[in-house]
């Protein structure tokens, strides 16, 4: 039996392991991956700490990805998106991610610090695990290129899946009041006379859109396979914080029914998924 607060080696990958492909695939994808990231010996403080998140936040996508990589074993709370109280009452203000840290009665609320914090302290396993950023400037980019191409695929997806923060309509409402889609910027979104009914028939319309986006999607693809160094890094740092970056960010695109990925980026997303126990959309991708 393994102790509480005991570091051990359960957990440990290897290079060349297949990595496992649900039955289900509620949330990962069908296709197989070889992972070549091999995790470090599981962590198992005897207070787990407590990552409050959205599902479809990348931030708090940064830090599930850092814990999962470290192997730390962690509770992850997902709020409402419309719960004002619970993020105030825990840090002062409606944010994600927030980490609490028990045994040191710490909450944080940025999510490359908690990441850093993590990878610094030797009570979560070796330190130093994770690469320093390097200031991919290409990576960045391309991000600025997409953006509004990912808001018009993502924003009306996320009211479309399954995700625990957007359960009721309150919630679902609340996010799109305050997340526009293309070409609306957020003051007119905003405005009194643009009410909820307008929002959702933007969200509508962008939806119905996709058949003339995914082709400007797949052709960014193309070009982002060329800027990936490795299925298990994207710099060749190796695995690093410019992946927890990345990855988190490039979540949300395999929700996109239609999205091609290109060889190379498809096992990276599947490889770290496994290996940071982050589930990907393939299967609820619409």
């Amino acid at each position: 039996m393994i102790a509480r607060g005991q570091v051990t080696a359960a957990g440990r990958g290897s290079h060349g392991i297949a990595a496992r492909a649900p039955r289900g695939a509620s949330v990962r994808t069908r296709a197989v991956a070889v992972s070549a990231v091999e995790r470090p010996p599981r962590v198992v403080l005897d207070d787990l700490p407590i990552v409050y998140a959205y599902d479809h936040c990348p931030y708090c996508v940064r830090v599930r990805l850092g814990l999962g990589l470290k192997n730390v074993k962690h509770e992850v709370v997902f709020m409402a998106n419309d719960d004002v109280k619970k993020p105030t009452g825990l840090i002062g203000k409606k944010i994600a991610p927030i980490f609490e840290i028990p045994d040191e009665k710490l909450i944080m609320g940025e999510s490359m610090d908690i990441v850093k914090k993590v990878d610094a302290e030797d009570k979560y396993g070796a330190t130093g695990f994770f690469a320093d950023a390097t200031d991919r400037k290409d990576i960045k980019a391309w991000m600025k290129s997409v953006k509004d191409l990912l808001r018009l695929l993502h924003r009306p997806r996320y009211m479309s899946a399954s995700l625990p923060e957007f359960q009721q309509k309150d919630s679902r409402d609340y996010f799109v009041s305050g997340h526009p889609v293309p070409p609306f910027d957020k003051p007119e979104w905003k405005a009194a006379e643009f009410g909820q009914e307008a929002r959702d028939k933007a969200y509508a319309e962008a939806m119905a859109k996709t058949p003339e986006l995914i082709g400007e999607l797949n052709t960014a693809l193309v070009e982002l396979e060329k800027l990936i160094y490795s299925d298990v890094s994207c710099s060749e740092v190796g695995l690093g914080y410019d992946d927890i970056d990345l990855w988190s960010r490039l979540r949300s695109v395999t929700l996109v029914e239609g999205a091609e990925f290109q060889p190379k980026t498809l096992a990276y997303l599947n490889n770290l998924s496994e290996a940071g126990d982050v589930p990907l959309y393939f299967g609820m991708k619409c």
